[in-house]
């Protein structure tokens, strides 16, 4: 099998650039304002990715690196999985921190002791490395699999919205990039061995960039306690919501393209918060997605009626209460599947 080849100069450019990078995130979340056990387990993810590329970088192009500083890379890299897995856990669910976390760092916690014994020949070379793949490799998927159950699922404290899941989805390619590169090189003799660090540099960067044009998602602590105090009975939560329903489907305030959520609130008797929070957990959406939800219910009812035949899909679009064509189009789509003229032509031939 022939075997992608980088040039030298990319190779350490682009693996010393994308290594300071790494340490800079990890310098920043761990001092900064935004320090919390979420973002110190992300700080640490960082450093452990800078060690590992560090050790290749040096394995490849220096001459004498003694085996001890070897085997830290290789631990370190045991450890970079589960740290993401960690992360991503209470990224999205803002679970409490358990004992038992820590079993996930038992391969890299039981070869601590040995670092300054094992070697290439009597231990990476004859399984410990090949482990070590097929490790970050499984962990990689629970991660994949733990972001794809987060989206889908409306089990968990926190709303995964557009800007936080594409922040993780940046996180998990820019690691499966690495963990692959390297799972490639060795398993599969296709990649060079320093492709990992090198498609690694490219993503950091994209990953630092959104994460400082975002600075909310390392709010962490804050989104967290947005509800938690909140406390309606079973009882009022249900009457709340039941009205909430018999408001929008009797009186149909949707059809205002000036509606809010405080005005929604009033109607009610109810704070803002309180209602965005039977919304957001009473429905499983955000204030913005429910009532677009009531009004492209509305729209489909008019795009399927005779007497609209001759209509603006425009105007039908304005009566419903949206601003714009384009928002309706793209929220008819993102509901239905389709857009508003397919659905039209298919519903009225």
């Amino acid at each position: 099998m022939k075997v992608l080849k980088i040039s030298k100069e990319t190779e350490i450019i682009l693996g010393s650039i994308g290594a300071v990078q790494s340490t800079f995130m990890a310098v920043y979340l761990f001092f900064g304002k935004k320090r919390n056990t979420t973002n110190s387990l992300l700080s640490l993810f960082f450093i452990l990715i800078t060690i590992r590329i560090t050790k290749s970088l040096l394995w490849v192009y220096v001459d004498t690196v003694p085996d001890w500083f070897l085997n830290f890379g290789f631990i370190a890299h045991y450890a970079t999985g589960p740290c993401l897995f960690l992360y991503f856990l209470r990224y999205s669910k803002q679970n409490q921190w358990s004992q038992l976390h820590y079993l996930h760092f038992i391969p890299a916690l039981l070869l601590l002791p040995f670092l300054f014994t094992l070697d290439l020949n009597n231990f990476w070379y004859k399984g410990g490395y090949t482990f070590l793949l097929y490790h970050q490799i499984a962990y990689t998927i629970l991660t994949m699999g733990l972001l794809i159950y987060y989206c889908i699922t409306k089990k968990h404290t926190i709303v995964i919205d557009l800007r936080n899941r594409t922040w993780l989805i940046l996180l998990l390619l820019g690691t499966a990039s690495i963990q692959v590169a390297y799972f490639s090189n060795y398993i599969l003799g296709f990649t060079p061995y320093l492709a990992g660090p090198v498609i690694y540099a490219v993503f950091i960067y994209i990953i630092a960039f959104y994460g400082f044009m975002n600075q909310d998602i390392f709010n962490s602590n804050r989104r967290l306690t947005k509800y938690q105090n909140i406390n309606i009975p079973d009882k009022d939560f249900i009457t709340y919501k039941n009205k909430i329903k018999e408001i929008m489907s009797v009186e149909r305030p949707f059809l205002n393209r000036s509606f809010t959520l405080n005005e929604l609130s009033r109607q009610i008797s109810l704070p803002p918060y309180l209602t965005s929070h039977i919304i957001n957990k009473g429905f499983g959406t955000s204030f913005s997605d429910f009532v677009n939800y009531y009004r492209i219910h509305e729209a489909k009812i008019k795009l399927t009626s005779p007497s609209n035949r001759h209509i603006k899909i425009s105007s039908i679009a304005y009566d419903c209460g949206f601003h714009s064509l384009s928002s309706f189009n793209s929220s008819f789509k993102k509901v239905v599947g389709i857009t508003p003229s397919q659905f039209k032509k298919s519903n009225c031939a």
